[in-house]
């Protein structure tokens, strides 16, 4: 590779050379004895042990899930080792051991750089992790940018460096805090023969030099010669532990990777034998390997078995995520009582206390018009003006009556006393509700006074409105705000779960599947769908369970339009989280995006604080353009209102709108293949 690159990229490369090891004799660096690490039943590590000296490279030589990188996390103490012990400089090794993490560098796979930061704030903040004093924290970035070329790309963001700068600035943070161990997780893969010689010129110096002990995993040959001694690992065993000369010769082959070889063959009861005339398969011809009339597959523009595939897929993944599951299931279950008594307008049991300072029979008479009321709760009476002001701010009553000297009296001379209500203004809303209860309990003691004074009561009021209910004549906000609740909630969770499901892809890179297979992007979305619609629908009946058994809110209406408003309604929420999920590209993004978009505007514009037809203007047209106003009207129209297809149709069919127009959005905005 190198003799082929042009002379140019060639320039100022060398072949590596390493200097012979110092002997140090000290405390072994490294001890592992008989470490072994199981997953339930599945032993991924398997009685392993090695001794490591002070500034010594050892290799871990495998191929990839041969048992590696767990062994070196039991080593850092990110995992506890199942049996065995694992020692650095002579002490048991423990995670929360900080004085321990400052003597160990390490380097995973992944780099583990954050990548929203500079490489410049990326080796700030690690030495600031580690403690180093403030004073050498510029002087060692300094050093460490120098040696290992990143003063260049000091304000250049992580994520957009080369794979080679990449590598180096995550030694160069493994190393910030000048640790005695470096242990490093296949730190060369995906980098090229260059860089990787000139990443190995700095561990040479590192183990030489400054006597770093190097613990590195490799499955490249050529790297693994050059350690001063390698285990080879596979299926979590240690098959063989010497300098790679050693092992090379105790087999008798030309080569390490023959070498390595002869030892998987043998750990495979193999026996060295690999003939491919013993394999039956190699006798076919190529008649007897074809399938009889098989014809490749014809593009189609809508295949139902692959959107089927992909729901299945998505179904599996989600009955093996409990998390997600619970979220969603025990979430609902949870949030339904929470919301339904939480969010109300009744207001009832209101405290009041008196300060009655005429103590007569007719003050007596007005005073019991309160305590005859359901709305308030009489509380013990007060004795003075400070009394009174000291309970209303410490919240001991909302209302205080004060009645004057000689109101009984000029009752009944029929003069006009005036008495005092002062009403606790914290809460607006409460207040001005007490307000409007005072003035109704005057007037009826108004109106019963004129009773016994006139002695008809026609002859005060000719004529009496009595008001009556047409739907919940209880006048319970329960019966309102549960079926509201039904629809707040089918908003939030359904279309979270979604947004968050498709976005996860993303992350993960399993959506590259969707670039290179010949699904097309309306398979992908629909059958993404499926299954949050189907777990929406599961939502929908254990919530309506809920109103029914738990808070006694019947259905008064048609269940059928209900089911078949839910149903829509679900399939228009995922659809939303489809379409969030679309242009976000990280779950953070996608979860706090679909909260602020479905919560905010179903509470304020929903009708559920305050009616959709007294809306003007902007918050008028939000109504109409978010689906959960119509199921709102919808559901609370079939359980408080007993209305029924006839009535509601026309929300059912705005619902429906919504499923068209949410997965043209989302399809436009997806990508077909990355950018």
């Amino acid at each position: 590779f190198v003799a082929l690159l042009p002379k140019d990229q060639r320039r100022g490369h060398h072949a590596l050379q390493i200097p012979p090891r110092t002997v140090h004799g000290d405390v072994p660096a490294i001890v592992a004895e008989n470490l072994t690490q199981r997953f339930g039943t599945f032993t991924a590590v398997d009685n392993v042990s090695f001794r490591i000296e002070k500034g010594e490279i050892f290799g871990f030589l495998g191929s990839n899930g041969c048992g590696k990188t767990t062994t070196m996390k039991m080593l850092t103490g990110l995992l506890a080792a199942t049996e065995g012990t694992a020692e650095l400089f002579g002490k048991p090794v423990d995670g929360q051991d900080i004085e321990l993490r400052r003597r160990v560098g390490y380097m995973s796979q992944a780099f583990s750089l954050y990548s929203e930061l500079t490489v410049l704030q990326n080796l700030e903040l690690h030495a600031r992790l580690f403690h180093l004093p403030a004073k050498d924290i510029n002087p060692r970035i300094d050093a460490l940018s120098e040696r290992f070329g990143l003063v260049q790309y000091h304000a250049e963001l992580a994520e957009q460096l080369p794979l080679g700068v990449r590598q180096r600035l995550s030694l160069a943070v493994a190393i910030i805090h000048s640790p005695e161990i470096l242990i490093l997780d296949e730190p060369t893969s995906g980098v090229d023969p260059v860089a990787r010689d000139g990443f190995w010129e700095l561990l040479v110096e590192l183990s030489r030099d400054q006597g770093v002990t190097i613990f590195i995993s490799t499955h490249f040959m050529n790297e693994a010669e050059r350690c001063d001694r390698i285990s080879l690992m596979h299926a979590g065993k240690v098959l063989v532990s010497d300098t790679p000369a050693a092992i090379t010769e105790q087999r008798g082959c030309d080569t390490l990777e023959e070498a390595f070889i002869s030892h998987l063959e043998e750990a495979s009861g193999e026996g060295g034998e690999n003939d491919t005339d013993s394999d039956p398969r190699s006798t076919l011809s190529a008649d007897e390997t074809s399938v009889e009339g098989w014809q490749p597959a014809t593009a189609s523009l809508f295949s139902f078995r692959r959107l089927w595939a992909y729901s299945l897929r998505e179904t599996m993944e989600l009955v093996r995520d409990p998390i997600r599951l619970m979220f969603a299931l025990i979430g609902t279950a949870i949030l339904m009582p929470v919301f339904g008594y939480g969010i109300t307008f009744d207001v009832e049991n209101l405290t009041y206390a008196v300060l009655d300072r005429d103590q007569t029979p007719e003050s007596r008479t007005y005073i019991e018009n309160l305590a005859g009321s359901r709305y308030f709760e009489e509380q013990p009476p007060l004795i003075s003006n400070r009394d009174l002001e000291a309970r209303l701010l410490s919240g001991d009553i909302a209302l205080a009556i004060e009645i004057p000297p000689g109101f009984g009296r000029d009752v009944g001379r029929g003069a006009s006393p005036e008495i005092a209500a002062t009403i606790d203004g914290t809460m607006p809303f409460r207040a001005e509700t007490i307000h409007g209860y005072v003035e109704g309990i005057h007037n009826r003691y108004l109106t019963e006074h004129s009773k016994r004074d006139v002695g008809n009561a026609n002859q005060a009021q000719p004529m009496q409105i009595e008001a009556r209910y047409r739907y919940n004549q209880d006048f319970k906000s329960i019966f309102s705000m549960v079926p509201s609740v039904i629809a707040l909630l089918l908003m939030f969770i359904p279309a979270v779960l979604m947004a968050v499901g498709v976005v996860r892809e993303k992350e993960l890179g399993s959506i590259t599947n969707l670039y290179v297979t010949p699904v097309s992007r309306l398979e992908f979305l629909l059958g993404k769908q499926l299954p949050y619609v189907g777990l929406g629908m599961v939502n929908f009946v254990l919530m309506t369970a809920m109103a029914l058994f738990w808070f006694g809110v019947p259905i008064r209406g048609n269940e059928f339009t209900l089911l078949l408003g839910a149903v829509l309604f679900v399939i228009a929420t995922t659809g939303l989280g489809l379409l969030i999920s679309s242009f976000t590209s990280t779950q953070i993004a996608a979860l706090f995006g679909t909260a602020i978009i479905t919560m905010v505007p179903s509470v304020m514009f929903s009708g559920m604080m305050q009616p959709v037809s007294s809306l003007e203007g902007a918050p008028e047209v939000l109504s109409v353009i978010i689906p959960t106003s119509h199921f709102m009207s919808i559901s609370v129209g079939t359980f408080t209102k007993g209305l029924g297809f006839a009535a509601l149709y026309p929300e059912l069919l705005h619902l429906a709108l919504f499923f068209p127009v949410l997965t043209v959005l989302s399809m436009l905005l997806l990508k077909k293949q990355e950018t």
